[in-house]
């Protein structure tokens, strides 16, 4: 787990070491245990390197690695959990190997099998490899972009890639500039740009997941695609409890090999059932005498952040599941003496358009480092693949109504009101009973009258009015292919698609930048590719039914999770106490923005009627979430752009 930078130049100037230098040293926070760079190509080429040293803590890790044969370069960021397994097969194949690294096995890997070594990985990485024979880089995404990966391109220039945007700040000779049209979309629809290649800045580009680019001769680089989920479906077991068995298995062993490390690894424990997942299976794990391989001694600590006297504290619901195994927890009570700096500081090194403070996220993070922690085992993408968010549980009432399939709206309809407050059964029983008895075009409309108001107004649409109007021709560029399978249901595709193009993504950015802030790598037992290929393969009645979305994974977990944690479905989420910072602290902070002379100027939003409305509501106290988000979106914003 690093930070990764390089640069190539498509002209006849060198790089120069300072260059690469200050390019590589900009991400410092994402690897501070050491650097590595190195120029080549009679300088035309440059791989830099921050390490975060997680695997083989001697010199023999250090990155830009050569192939041992000289043959190749690589600058790697991230895990394959394998390395061991697939470090065996090429050495049964006649392959030997100088260190005890992951990066000499994907270097010898791929001179073993070329591109197909990538369908062996079982990890997430940002993977950049130089071939001297052939003079061309292949930049290599995971397959569902947990680690980032941007590059720039000006033609017969240079071509400059890097783990973050921020790195681009840092990059001689070019000018980082902000894409007016792109920025305004990641104000009002910041989904659509994390699933694309886009970013708020010109001439930055993000490496698409399951993608990869080749640059070749110094020319043109070209981007294809190596990985499709729908092309690895598997056979499913007939019969529910073989299905779950046969998950159980997988996430045991998802589990298991990441906690492969030659460092100390914790858990973020929230409370929710997919982290209590995570944390309580690993000491199953080490209870069933399972052979584990390169596990530190020092992996058994839970980290909770806590919200002492805020609706988001959920220490009391961690501390059962830490009670339950007899295991070991510290508790993080942050401190936010110093919030709006802190907030600043946070939000300008995230470098981009995020939904709540990231500082509310990268504490526990910075705790963990604070206590000896590298690596931090979470329970992230469980929700975009098991109808653990409130829309799709919408859309499946929707579809079971559509399919006069009243029984299961029914039961759709009490786990919505079950995730939800803002939902009202007897609503749902009429919208219902209306289909049921009159014309489909009656039900629709009471659907739609009783049930999307409710469903906007809990996802907090942003207020149109505040916003300029978006470039429709960008919308119509990026125009994401959402490739679920055209047999399935609309919020089967709903799932599919939010996770690997709108969700999950932004999730997924959020927590890296969060975790790599304070040099932590977080490792996602959920994002392993064989349960990611496997649980989208199960019917949705395994995966949404009895009473409860996430079904299967609950049901893996009996006699495992305190029975109120397994079967608990009010969701919380990580998040940050917004009504009370916006009560207090950042009320002083919120008017010297909206106040500010470039707020006032800013061609991205209406700052009139945002000013009018932030104070009316000031003074009427109506600082509810949906208030706080809208502020906070615009805040952010400012502060991204005062900083470039």
């Amino acid at each position: 787990m690093c930070g990764i930078a390089g640069i190539v130049h498509l002209n006849s100037e060198q790089v120069r070491p300072d260059k690469l230098r200050s390019f590589t040293d900009s991400i410092f926070h994402r690897g501070p245990d050491g650097s590595g760079y190195e120029l080549v190509e009679n300088g035309l080429v440059g791989f830099g390197h921050r390490r975060l040293s997680i695997l083989d803590l001697t010199e023999a890790g250090k990155q830009p690695m050569y192939s041992s044969d000289k043959k190749l370069l690589i600058t790697y960021n991230g895990e394959v959990y394998n390395f061991l397994e697939i470090k065996k097969e090429l050495e049964g194949l006649g392959n030997n190997f100088n260190t005890k690294t992951d990066t000499e096995v994907i270097l010898k890997a791929y001179q073993q099998w070329g591109m197909d070594c990538l369908n062996r990985f079982n990890g997430m990485f940002a993977i950049a490899i130089w071939d001297f024979q052939k003079k061309s880089l292949k930049l290599v995404r995971d397959r569902f972009g947990v680690k980032p990966l941007y590059f720039l391109f000006v033609p017969d220039s240079i071509f400059a890639f890097a783990s973050e945007t921020i790195a681009f700040k840092h990059l001689a000779n070019f000018k980082r500039e902000i894409n007016n049209d792109v920025f305004q979309l990641a104000l009002q629809q910041p989904e659509l740009i994390e699933g694309s290649d886009k970013t708020i800045y010109k001439k930055i580009y993000q490496l698409r997941p399951g993608h990869f680019l080749e640059l070749n001769n110094f020319s043109t680089p070209q981007v294809k695609r190596w990985w499709n989920t729908k092309d690895h479906f598997v056979e499913i077991p007939t019969k529910y409890e073989h299905q779950v068995e046969k998950f159980t298995e997988l996430f045991e062993d998802a589990c298991k090999i990441r906690m492969r490390s030659d460092v100390t690894l914790a858990s973020a424990l929230s409370g929710g059932l997919d982290s209590s997942s995570v944390y309580s299976t690993l000491h199953e794990i080490s209870k069933s005498g399972s052979v584990l391989e390169r596990v530190p001694s020092n992996w058994q600590q839970a980290f909770v952040a806590t919200f002492p006297g805020t609706s988001i504290d959920e220490r009391s619901y961690a501390e059962k599941v830490v009670n339950a195994i007899n295991g070991k927890a510290i508790y993080i009570t942050p401190d936010y003496s110093n919030l709006v700096n802190e907030i600043i500081k946070t939000t300008r090194l995230f470098d981009g358009v995020v939904s709540t403070p990231i500082i509310s996220i990268s504490d526990i993070y910075k705790s963990m480092r604070n206590n000896g922690v590298t690596v931090s085992m979470d329970g992230h993408g469980v929700d975009e693949m098991m109808y653990g968010y409130n829309s799709y549980v919408y859309q499946a009432f929707y579809d079971a109504i559509e399919e006069s399939n009243f029984k299961r709206a029914e039961e759709y309809a009490l786990i919505l009101c079950g995730l939800s407050p803002n939902y009202n059964i007897n609503d749902l029983r009429n919208v219902i009973n209306s289909f049921n008895k009159s014309k489909f075009r009656k039900g629709i409309s009471l659907l739609r009258n009783k049930l999307f108001r409710n469903y906007i107004k809990q996802n907090n649409e942003k207020s149109v009015s505040w916003y300029q109007k978006l470039n429709s021709e960008l919308i119509h560029e990026i125009n994401i292919q959402q490739d679920a399978p055209e047999k399935w249901s609309k919020s089967e595709k709903m799932v599919y698609n939010d996770f690997h193009n709108f969700s999950l993504p932004i999730n997924l950015r959020d927590f890296d930048r969060a975790s790599m802030q304070n040099g932590i790598e977080i490792r996602m037992p959920f994002m392993d590719y064989r349960l990611v290929t496997y649980v989208f393969s199960l019917p949705i009645s395994s995966k949404i039914g009895n009473g409860f979305t996430k079904l299967i994974l609950r049901d893996s977990m009996k006699g495992i999770l305190p029975e109120e944690i397994r079967t608990r479905t009010y969701k919380v989420g990580i998040g940050a106490p917004m009504q009370e910072w916006f009560e207090g602290v950042l009320k002083e902070f919120v008017f010297d923005t909206i106040n500010s002379v470039s707020f006032k100027q800013s061609p991205f939003w209406n700052a009139d009627v945002i000013s009018e409305e932030i104070s009316m509501s000031y003074k009427m106290n109506k600082l509810n979430k949906s208030f706080c988000n809208k502020t906070w979106n615009i805040l952010n914003a400012q502060i991204i752009l005062d900083a470039n």
